[in-house]
């Protein structure tokens, strides 16, 4: 029998400011710069502390949507399925790490009409996130709506209706009308039910 887990090594000051540094980047809308830079750091991530460090992993799903917003999407996936499988090795299929790779993977797929792959891969995501998080948590929600979307594009108008809809509801009474949150579900429970008719 082999034990795999271990207590993560202590993360090096300096790394954690390059992190910083290059996420800034990324919010900046300075997406090249921050890929470059963040590709840089994932190398001496896993030199220094290791390729399964919840550090190193959230490096590469960090990569992963440097690359989103270029519009790269198949090497988006690929950043976000290599986050998703190391954070599920190390931490497991229900650490917020896994479940986070997890829905970025998804959301890539689906931009890529990879539906028979990420339709399934979000709807276990947003059960996982329902029953860790709550229904009207946040990132719940935001999981709801990618799933609502892919269903959508997908063709399968009705259930994205029904899922956005229940989404909707659930955030009304949770933050109230005027919340972005619930304002972004309505417009999109309104554009699936205008297309539905």
């Amino acid at each position: 029998m082999r034990f795999t887990w271990r207590r993560p090594n202590r993360v090096p000051a300096q790394l954690e400011r390059r992190l910083r540094d290059a996420l800034q980047l990324l919010d900046a809308g300075r997406h090249g710069s921050a890929e470059s830079a963040l590709t840089e750091l994932l190398a001496d991530s896993e030199a220094e502390i290791g390729p399964e460090h919840p550090f190193t992993i959230t490096v590469i799903d960090a990569l992963g949507s440097a690359c989103y917003q270029q519009r790269n999407f198949p090497d988006a996936a690929a950043r976000h399925r290599d986050a998703h499988h190391r954070a599920t090795r190390a931490l497991g299929p229900n650490d917020p790490l896994t479940l986070g790779a997890a829905h970025n993977l998804g959301s890539a797929l689906l931009l890529m009409h990879e539906w028979a792959e990420g339709l399934p891969l979000l709807l276990t995501v947003l059960e996982a996130k329902k029953e860790a998080l709550g229904s009207d948590h946040r990132e719940t929600l935001a999981t709801a709506q990618a799933v609502g979307s892919g269903l959508f594009k997908s063709g399968d108008r009705q259930r994205a209706a029904l899922l956005l809809d229940q989404a909707y509801r659930t955030a009304l009474v949770a933050y109230g009308s005027d919340d972005p949150t619930v304002v972004d579900l309505r417009h999109n429970l309104d554009v699936v039910l205008r297309n539905s008719r």
